[in-house]
């Protein structure tokens, strides 16, 4: 059985790597009396054309920098670069006791470990980073967009559920919809990416207990319960079009499918990354230790999941007015 202290180690660790020569710009401001902070980056080239906003949130126990200098935040850059789009980068309350690591108040009700639960407003942080954003850039509000692993990857929901108004797409990483849960449904269709490991150890494919057995980080619905959520929500058809993706890498011992749902709502749809034999980790080419796979599982190479995720983000555009983003939190 895997200790507390090792599992505390993979979730900190999971999305860390080598460091970077483009540091993210830090930022602090006052929500609900309280100094949060996050880190931004913009992309070379940003002007006075309308440039896309992604909010990138990194997994429990882990920070904004942890996420930045890791292989997927280094991903993210050179997109952004590439494609003219702003980054922020927020971080989670931190955890009593430890300023290093952070979690995000996703929902989950019966969390018992004290360094898990939050009672924090960060759907209230979150728009009000937003609006920090809008005011510094010419951010196009019709494309904002959300993204995040593990307890990023569940805030992510969150977002997508209850500040549905603000975004044109989410997509949460290994991560499923809390069971019991105290969001609230969305106010309207949100165009969802779901990217899982059927042999996920911490955040299980078939639902249960998070983390470990004792369930005190909580628990959470299956996989395809959550697609079943987002089907309904968007109103897409029930039937997907499935394609499995190139095995580019053998020996990474998973395959990829991708199941797309599609004519939902407002051009909405629901798009499953089944990542058959993969862990707790955010598919992509770099390795992780044979020891670091003993706690989280396979990491899947074929695919990048940064490029996907844009590509999917890149498609989606608002089709109603949007607001301006606020503190104000929406939906509950």
């Amino acid at each position: 059985m895997l200790t507390r202290a090792l599992i505390a180690v993979s979730m900190c660790l999971l999305f860390t790597g080598p460091a970077m020569a483009q540091e993210l710009i830090w930022e602090t401001i006052e929500h609900d009396g309280v100094e949060r902070g996050f880190g931004w980056y913009a992309g070379v080239g940003i002007g006075d054309e309308p440039a896309p906003l992604v909010l990138l949130l990194h997994g429990g126990g882990g920070s904004s920098d942890q996420l930045w200098n890791g292989d997927d935040g280094q991903t993210w850059r050179r997109l952004a670069d590439d494609h003219r789009f702003v980054v922020l980068v927020p971080q989670g309350r931190s955890d009593s006791g430890n300023n290093n690591a952070h979690h995000w108040n996703d929902c989950r009700s019966n969390i018992t470990e004290p360094e898990a639960a939050s009672d924090a407003d960060d759907i209230g942080f979150l728009r009000s980073a937003a609006s920090w954003a809008t005011e510094r850039w010419h951010v196009d509000l019709d494309r904002v967009y959300v993204t995040g692993p593990s307890n990023g990857g569940m805030m992510s929901y969150r977002l997508a559920m209850e500040a549905s108004n603000l975004l044109a797409a989410a997509a949460p990483i290994i991560a499923n919809l809390p069971d019991p849960s105290e969001c609230a449904d969305p106010t309207r269709a949100v165009p969802i990416l779901i990217m899982n490991g059927t042999e996920d150890p911490l955040m299980p494919w078939d639902g249960g207990c998070v983390a470990n057995a004792r369930c005190e980080r909580g628990t959470v619905g299956s996989t395809a319960e959550a697609v079943a959520f987002w089907v309904e929500i968007n109103a897409t058809v029930e039937d997907p079009i499935c394609t499995d993706l190139p095995d580019v890498d053998p020996s990474d011992g998973s395959t990829i499918s991708v199941c797309t749902y599609t004519d939902g709502t407002a051009g909405s749809e629901v798009v499953l990354y089944r990542v058959d034999g993969g862990g707790h980790a955010v598919p992509g080419p770099d390795p992780l230790p044979w020891w670091y796979q003993l706690i989280v599982g396979p990491k899947n190479h074929d695919i990048s999941a940064p490029v996907e995720i844009w590509a999917f983000f890149d498609r989606h555009r608002r089709t109603e007015p949007a607001p301006r983003p606020s503190a104000t939190r929406a939906g509950g």
